[in-house]
């Protein structure tokens, strides 16, 4: 978090932007990246897989740092928060990464390196003095994220897929798709589920010439 207003603009994405669907299984992305850490996640996976490849088809130099908001789902660590809360707990853990090593570690080696590092972050001491900043500042200053949510080089990462989307009744039975809106963005990855509790659908928004390479490096 910042209380500095960061520099950028969504003016120069309009109408160049794209979106690419894509399903995985966590099967399939441990076998693929020969993941034997069984306390890596799939968020700890797509993390380090989605940087790297998206930051190497920027063409990033090798000193460049790339900053990555991820979701995490703070709940279990705040107090006085019913089991049966129906609602939002989520808190954006900020990770640099340097081109050098996006490009140099294996996806493996990311993983673990995200593993470790979110847990820095997420415990009650941490998230305690995120909400005190918070509390301090939000009536004197707009506070704003610790990266940049699109039009730079940084990434975003929301993660719905343990959202039971598929076993809600909205009135006429079970959800059958489900599909997010219009986003003008350049580098926000939604993690969602399917209908396969086994399935992560991926939508990722990127500049259109760098989506068009990425569906080439996903198929």
């Amino acid at each position: 978090m910042s209380i500095i207003e960061p520099s950028y603009s969504l003016s120069n994405l309009i109408s160049t932007t794209n979106t690419i669907v894509k399903r995985f299984t966590k099967e399939y992305l441990f076998d693929k990246f020969e993941i034997t850490n069984k306390n890596l996640s799939m968020n700890d996976i797509l993390t380090g897989w989605l940087t790297k490849i998206i930051s190497q088809i920027r063409h990033l130099p090798s000193e460049t740092i790339i900053k990555v908001g991820m979701a995490m789902n703070g709940r279990t660590l705040l107090p006085y928060i019913n089991e049966n809360y129906f609602g939002n707990c989520s808190f954006y853990v900020c990770l640099s990464f340097l081109m050098f090593n996006l490009t140099n570690l294996t996806v493996n080696e990311l993983a673990q390196w995200i593993n470790i590092e979110k847990q820095k972050f997420m415990t009650y001491e941490y998230i305690q003095s995120a909400l005190s900043f918070i509390n301090k500042h939000h009536q004197s200053s707009i506070i704003h994220l610790g990266w940049k949510p699109s039009g730079g080089i940084d990434l975003s990462f929301t993660n719905w897929s343990k959202f039971p989307l598929y076993k809600c009744d909205f009135g006429q039975g079970q959800a059958k798709a489900f599909r997010i809106p219009l986003i003008i963005s350049d580098g926000l990855i939604f993690i969602l589920p399917t209908s396969n509790n086994d399935e992560i659908e991926l939508h990722i928004t990127l500049k259109s010439q760098h989506a068009q390479l990425l569906l080439n490096e996903l198929s």
